[in-house]
């Protein structure tokens, strides 16, 4: 297999590994996440938690897996980037800690608003 052949499906292999590895994170977490957001208060906001979670999991993924970049200083061309395997691998593995760094910082994010529903839920309750 060529670089530019190995560029290129592995940049779709990242890809697709970035969107799975953030509907996983969705699919784990979300029954957990709909028990806490049904506590919170409105008739609107538990549904609009409910569908903008999977979005915060998953878009995250992609955002981390787009914010790497393959342009550097010394490699301006793209055949400058194609002709070192190496440099190349090492691009798929910035990748992919981006992604699970985005993903984490997507799950705290949500840990916070949870812990939001959760003050104010029992705030409701306690003085009703």
């Amino acid at each position: 297999m060529t670089n530019e052949r190995y560029l290129i499906a592995s940049y779709f292999v990242c890809a697709a590994l970035s969107a799975a590895l953030g509907t996983l994170a969705y699919f784990f977490l979300r029954r957990p996440f709909s028990s806490v957001a049904a506590a919170a208060s409105g008739k609107r906001l538990p549904s609009i938690l409910k569908r903008l979670f999977p979005c915060g999991l998953v878009l995250p993924a992609l955002l981390g897996f787009v914010s790497v970049s393959y342009w550097s200083c010394n490699r301006t061309t793209y055949e400058k980037i194609v002709e070192s395997r190496s440099y190349l691998v090492e691009k798929n593995l910035g990748q992919i800690s981006s992604v699970l760094f985005f993903l984490v910082v997507a799950v705290l994010f949500w840990d916070v608003v949870v812990l939001l529903i959760q003050k104010y839920a029992q705030n409701g309750r306690n003085q009703s």
